[in-house]
């Protein structure tokens, strides 16, 4: 089990690095080789992730078919080649076609196809798994985010792209070649046995399309506001009057989310994970509260920072580990993949949106809408905890 979670912690690392978090330290300098601007090549990127959300359902099944960690193998290879011709790309609609074949392959390398392999290789420990998988995960940002700019400056954003196909196709495919050759029967017993991991009974079939819908239209919601507020953090802060410290303040972000993660794994264990996503939901609104209602700046940054990095960590871990206790392991893949994709079209266009918000009519509707957004998201979740009644442990 420790073995398995290095190996996915280090290539969730390397991809969300590389294919997610590396993309705006390389946005100012492609713009300037091919004399274009930051939005077309940022717009490039969320067609990227259209597209990924239409094939995710069609990927997940494949990965329930012929085992996730296959689909993570040909995941890292396809992102190398795609690497390589971003770095090599002599025109625009060479890049741009990179990028977006990239951000299509991300569908078989992220967190949904190692959720899946986690569930494939450790069965019901998979919710554990999942817990401490995002727990290492959540350091791609502090790593790349210095890494890139630091090779950018050495090697060219070229030679970024070509050092990053490298690591892909040796580290990321190596790591993934290596679980695909493992089966849960030939995994080695803990020298220590661990305690027997929590598991609770799937939803009645006659909820399970109700479910289904709920989780998912509340995921799809909360998703985009994350990626609508999270990419825009420091503009937020630095519009509401924070200036220079508007940076220092979304910093706090990233140990929010380790912090809360941290929470779960130690002191939840026993919780449902349908509690937790109402809890990760409800920190999106509240984190906006002080922002909204007047407190002191520093508080309210503070505060906002806090509860929205305390709400997006949870959502990376409640995103994989609710499927799996409602509908159990059967066809977990192809349920994550349903799921992805309302959440990433939205979350694709939530940037955007949010921007001419705040350029428009400004900062102060743009979170009013956002509050309600967040608090909306969390109704079907907490109509759905009232409708399955009391959710109690199983023996595993």
């Amino acid at each position: 089990m420790r073995l398995i979670l290095a190996g996915l912690g280090v290539s969730q690392i390397l991809g969300y690095g590389v294919l997610y978090y590396a993309f705006p330290l390389f946005v100012p300098h492609v713009a300037a080789s091919f004399g274009t601007t930051p939005p077309v090549l940022f717009g490039i990127f969320s067609a990227g992730l259209l597209l990924g959300g239409l094939v995710a359902p069609r990927a997940g099944a494949l990965m329930d078919r012929h085992g996730a960690p296959r689909l993570m193998t040909l995941g890292s290879l396809a992102a190398a080649v795609g690497l390589v011709v971003a770095g090599l790309a002599p025109t625009l609609w060479i890049w741009g076609a990179a990028i977006l074949w990239l951000e299509l392959v991300g569908v078989i390398v992220l967190y949904d196809a190692a959720f899946a392999t986690l569930a494939q290789l450790t069965g019901p420990a998979a919710r554990r798994a999942i817990t401490r998988l995002t727990l290492i995960a959540g350091f791609a940002s502090t790593l790349f985010w210095p890494l890139t700019d630091a090779l950018i400056g050495a090697l060219g954003w070229r030679g970024t792209l070509l050092c990053y196909a490298v690591l892909h196709l040796t580290v990321g495919t190596g790591i993934h070649f290596w679980l695909s050759r493992l089966s849960p029967s030939a995994l080695p017993a803990p020298r220590r046995p661990a305690p027997p991991p929590v598991v609770f009974a799937p939803v009645p079939p006659a909820l399970e399309r109700t479910a289904m819908r709920a989780v998912g239209l509340s995921f799809a919601v909360s998703g985009m506001l994350i990626a609508a507020i999270g990419m825009q953090m420091v503009a937020v802060l630095d519009a509401a009057g924070l200036g220079a410290m508007a940076v220092g303040f979304a910093m706090l972000m990233g140990p929010a989310q380790v912090g809360a993660r941290i929470i779960d794994a130690v002191f939840w264990g026993s919780w449902h994970p349908l509690s937790a996503a109402i809890l990760s939901t409800l920190a999106l609104p509240v984190s906006l509260a002080g922002l909204l209602l007047g407190a002191p700046p520093l508080l309210a940054a503070g505060g906002f920072a806090i509860l929205f990095g305390a709400g997006q960590g949870l959502a990376s871990i409640v995103r994989g580990s609710v499927p799996l206790a409602l509908f159990g392991p059967a066809g977990y893949g192809a349920r994550l993949g349903r799921l992805a994709r309302l959440r990433t079209l939205l979350s694709a266009f939530a940037p955007v949106a949010f921007a001419t918000l705040m350029a428009g009519p400004g900062l102060v509707p743009a979170l009013w809408i956002s509050a309600v957004l967040g608090i909306a998201a969390a109704v079907p979740l907490i109509r759905l905890r009232l409708a399955l009644g009391p959710l109690r442990p199983e023996t595993a």
